[in-house]
C-alpha cells in the first residue's frame, strides 16, 4: 500500500523574521544547523520552540536582536538561567548557529514528512531487521540488543514512515539530537569515533566502538567535532521490496501495531 504525508508546517503570527533583512551561504546553514542540532536542540527542541519565553523560531529575541549579540549569547551563555556558556564554539561556529535560527520560518517547521511512500510487510520486514539489513549489531529495541546506534524501541510513534525510509536510504541527511557521532583527536594522534553522549564547555562523554563509554577534556585533545553518521546507506543494498517491508515493521515499533 502507498500513504501520501504532506508538508505541515505552524506559522504564529508577529513580525517578520530577521532571515528575510540577512543573506547567508547555504554550507553555513547546513553547518549551523548541524552544531544546533548536536548542541542547542536537546533543551530548545529541533524547532527552537521547546523552552518557554526563548521560542528561536520566530525571528524574535529577548537577549539581542544583532547577530553579534546571537553570537555572544551563545558562547558566553546566560547567567542565572539554565543556559551555558558554549566557549567551545569558535565564533565562526556561533555564526553559522545562527544563520540556520535566521533561516528557520517564523514559527519553525513542526513537521515534515513529505512524499509518497511505499509501506510493505511488517513481518518480511522484521526478517530484513534481523538478517540480511544487520540492523542488530548496532540498533537495540527496548533495551534489547546493540547500543552503538540509537534505540529503536519507540521509532515507530516518533517518526513518521517518510522520515523512517530516508533514515534507511539516506541516514546522513538528517541526524536527530542525540543521535550524532563526534570524533576527537588524542594528543598520540590516535582517533575516536563513537556516539556523542554528552558535552559541555570542558568535557565530552561519549560511546566508542566496542559500546564502551569515553571521557576526554577538551583541552588535552588535538581537535574534536562532529563526525559522520557510521550508518551505510541501504538504497544499494536492499531492493525497493525489503525497503517498503522494513518500513511497515519500524512502523510497529512502540505503535499501535506493536507485535
Amino acid at each position: 500500500m502507498r500513504v501520501a504525508f504532506a508538508l505541515s508546517l505552524v506559522v504564529l503570527a508577529g513580525a517578520a523574521s530577521p532571515a528575510q533583512e540577512h543573506s547567508y551561504a547555504p554550507a553555513d546553514i547546513q553547518a549551523g544547523q548541524g552544531l544546533y542540532q548536536g548542541n542547542c536542540a536537546g533543551c530548545h527542541g529541533p524547532s527552537g520552540d521547546a523552552v518557554a519565553g526563548a521560542e528561536l523560531g520566530t525571528g524574535r529575541f529577548r537577549r539581542g536582536s544583532t547577530d553579534e549579540d546571537l553570537i555572544r549569547v551563545i558562547r558566553a551563555g546566560i547567567p542565572g538561567t539554565s543556559m551555558p556558556p558554549h566557549e567551545f564554539l569558535s565564533v565562526g561556529d556561533a555564526r553559522t548557529v545562527v544563520a540556520f535560527l535566521r533561516s528557520l520560518p517564523v514559527g519553525g517547521v513542526v513537521a515534515a514528512d513529505a512524499g509518497e511512500v511505499r509501506v510493505g510487510d511488517a513481518a518480511r520486514g522484521r526478517a530484513v531487521f534481523t538478517g540480511r539489513g544487520e540492523c542488530t549489531t548496532c540498533h537495540a529495541i527496548d533495551g534489547q540488543g546493540a547500543l552503538l546506534g540509537p534505540d529503536l524501541g519507540r521509532v515507530g510513534v516518533e517518526l513518521g514512515p517518510g522520515a523512517i525510509e530516508r533514515a534507511i536510504l539516506d541516514p546522513s541527511a538528517e541526524v536527530r539530537a542525540g543521535n550524532r557521532f563526534y570524533r576527537v583527536v588524542l594528543p598520540s594522534g590516535e582517533t575516536v569515533t563513537g556516539r556523542l553522549l554528552n558535552q559541555d564547555t570542558h568535557s565530552i562523554q561519549m560511546m566508542s566502538g566496542g559500546e564502551r563509554l569515553a571521557s576526554f577534556l577538551k583541552d588535552e585533545l588535538g581537535a574534536f567535532g562532529f563526525a559522520p553518521s557510521p550508518m551505510p546507506s541501504f538504497r544499494d543494498e536492499l531492493s525497493e521490496d525489503e525497503v517498503a517491508d522494513l518500513v511497515a515493521y519500524l512502523l510497529t515499533l512502540g505503535g499501535e501495531n506493536a507485535q
